[in-house]
C-alpha cells in the first residue's frame, strides 16, 4: 500500500472498532504514530523507522503528520499516511478534529505522538475525547515541565530520565535506534566518486539540522571557522548536509572559506534525504544524537557536539558519558576544543580506524532497531493493560491547560516584543 492510499483492509468495521483495550492487548495492535512534522531531523526518522519494526514484527501501523521531506521516507517504509493540517500553535483545533476523526475512522488503539507540539493536540484530541490511549515520546535533552504526567514518558537517555523522575512516574528509556542493515559501510572510494570529493583529502563530514535549537547552528560555523585555521598545514574538506534558518548563514561563511582559498574546501549541500554517502565518504563525523550515532554505524571516528561549545571524541574512556547522558554535551571550550581533537584525529590514520570499528561495534550492541522495536511494544502493551484513574485523568489535563496557556502567553509576547524592537534596530 502507497502512503497517502488508505484502502482496503486499513480501515475497521464499526464492531471491530469497538475491540477493548485488554483485546487489543492480546493481538495485532492498530497504531498511529503521530512525528511532529515530517522535517529532516532525528526524532522523526526514529518515530519513522519504529513504526516500520512494530509493523514488521506484525501490527498495523499508520503514520499521522505534515507533510514533508520525510514523505519519501514514509513511501520507502510502505507506511500508511495519513496528511495532518499545517497549523502553527499547539493545540490546533483542525488538527486534534482530524487527528480525532483519523483514530476513529481507522479503529486506532494507541496513539504515539513524538515531541510537544504532537503530545499536546493528542491529549486533547482523540486522549480527551474518544479516550484513547497514548504513549508519549520526547527525544529533545529538554521536557517541557506542561506535559501531561498521565501518559507514559519514553526519553532517550538514563540521565534524562532520573531528572524527569523527579516530577513524574512512568518514565521509560528507549535509545535512539539505529537501522545497522540501511547504516553501514559501503566503501569510501565509491561514496567520495559519488559526492565528487577528492580521495586523498582527509575529509570531515557533518549531517544534522542548521538550526539554533541545542546550539547546532553555533556548532557548524565553529567547524567551518576551525576548517579553515586547519588547511594552513592540512588538505582537509568539510562536507555539510542539512537545512534549517540557519543554511544562508552557513553558505555565506563557506562561501567566504572558499573564496579565500580560491577552492571549495567547504561543500554545503543542504538537505539530503539519504545521507549515507556522507557518512561513508567521511574520515571524521562531527554530530549529536542520532546522527552522531548514524556516523558511528559507518564506521567513522566521532566527535560529539554539544551546547555552548562542548566537543568531545567518542572513545571507550567516554563511553560511560555518552551512554548516560546520550551524544550530547552541555558546556566547553568552543573551538579551540575542537581544533584539538580534529588536529589529533586528522594527524593519526590508525586511531581513526581504531575509533571506527569501536563505534561501529557499540552500535551493533546497544542501538539496534529491532531490540528497540521489542521495548517499545512492551511499553504499548503495558499501557494497554493499566486505566487511568479518574482523579489523576482530570488533575493532569488541568494543569497541562494551564501552563500550556502561560506558555502560550509568554511566547506570544516574545513575539510581539521581537516585532516592534527587531533584532539590529534601535
Amino acid at each position: 500500500m502507497k502512503a497517502g492510499l488508505l484502502g482496503g483492509d486499513a480501515f475497521r468495521t464499526p464492531g471491530v472498532a469497538a475491540e477493548t483495550a485488554a483485546e487489543a492487548v492480546r493481538s495485532r495492535l492498530r497504531i498511529l504514530v503521530y512525528p511532529h512534522e515530517l522535517a529532516m531531523g532525528g526524532s522523526q526518522i526514529n518515530a519513522l523507522e519504529l513504526a516500520g519494526a512494530v509493523r514488521d514484527v506484525g501490527h498495523d501501523v499508520f503514520v499521522f503528520a505534515t507533510k514533508g521531506v520525510l514523505l519519501d521516507k514514509v513511501q520507502e517504509l510502505n507506511l500508511p499516511y495519513i496528511e495532518a493540517p499545517q497549523s502553527r500553535f499547539a493545540v490546533d483545533p483542525a488538527t486534534t478534529r482530524k487527528l480525532t476523526a483519523t483514530v476513529r475512522e481507522l479503529g486506532i488503539d494507541l496513539v504515539h505522538p513524538y515531541e510537544w507540539t504532537a503530545i499536546l493536540n493528542t491529549t486533547f484530541g482523540p486522549g480527551l475525547s474518544t479516550g484513547t490511549n497514548v504513549v508519549m515520546t520526547v527525544l529533545s535533552m529538554d521536557v517541557p515541565d506542561f506535559l501531561p504526567r498521565h501518559l507514559p514518558l519514553i526519553v532517550g537517555t538514563p540521565a534524562l530520565a532520573d531528572m524527569e523522575a523527579r516530577r513524574r512516574g512512568n518514565i521509560h528509556v528507549v535509545e535512539p535506534p539505529i537501522d545497522t542493515i540501511f547504516n553501514k559501510p559501503r566503501g569510501i572510494a565509491a561514496s567520495r566518486q559519488e559526492l565528487g570529493v577528492n580521495e586523498k583529502t582527509c575529509v570531515i563530514s557533518i549531517v544534522g539540522r542548521l538550526t539554533t535549537d541545542l546550539g547546532k547552528l553555533g556548532g557548524v560555523l565553529a567547524a567551518i571557522n576551525v576548517v579553515d585555521r586547519l588547511l594552513a598545514h592540512c588538505d582537509v574538506t568539510l562536507v555539510i548536509a542539512g537545512d534549517g534558518e540557519g543554511y544562508s548563514q552557513v553558505r555565506e561563511l563557506a562561501g567566504r572559506v572558499n573564496s579565500s582559498h580560491g577552492r571549495e574546501v567547504i561543500r554545503v549541500l543542504g538537505n539530503v534525504l539519504d545521507p549515507r554517502a556522507i557518512y561513508d565518504a567521511a574520515d571524521i563525523v562531527l554530530g549529536m544524537g542520532s546522527s552522531a550515532l548514524r556516523g558511528m554505524a559507518h564506521a567513522k571516528p566521532l566527535i560529539v557536539q554539544g551546547r555552548s561549545g562542548f566537543w568531545l571524541t567518542s572513545s571507550p574512556e567516554t563511553e560511560e558519558q555518552f551512554l548516560r547522558g546520550g551524544w550530547f554535551g552541555a558546556a566547553g571550550e568552543g573551538e579551540a576544543e575542537l581544533e584539538e581533537a580534529l588536529t589529533s584525529l586528522v594527524s593519526n590514520p590508525s586511531r581513526r580506524e581504531l575509533l571506527g570499528a569501536y563505534g561501529r561495534a557499540l552500535v551493533e550492541d546497544r542501538f539496534s532497531l529491532g531490540s528497540a522495536a521489542e521495548r517499545l511494544l512492551s511499553i504499548y502493551h503495558a499501557q494497554l493493560s493499566t486505566p487511568t484513574r479518574a482523579t489523576a485523568l482530570a488533575t493532569s489535563l488541568a494543569r497541562t491547560g494551564i501552563e500550556t496557556a502561560k506558555f502560550r502567553l509568554v511566547m506570544k509576547l516574545l513575539e510581539n516584543t521581537r516585532a516592534k524592537h527587531p533584532a539590529g534596530g534601535s
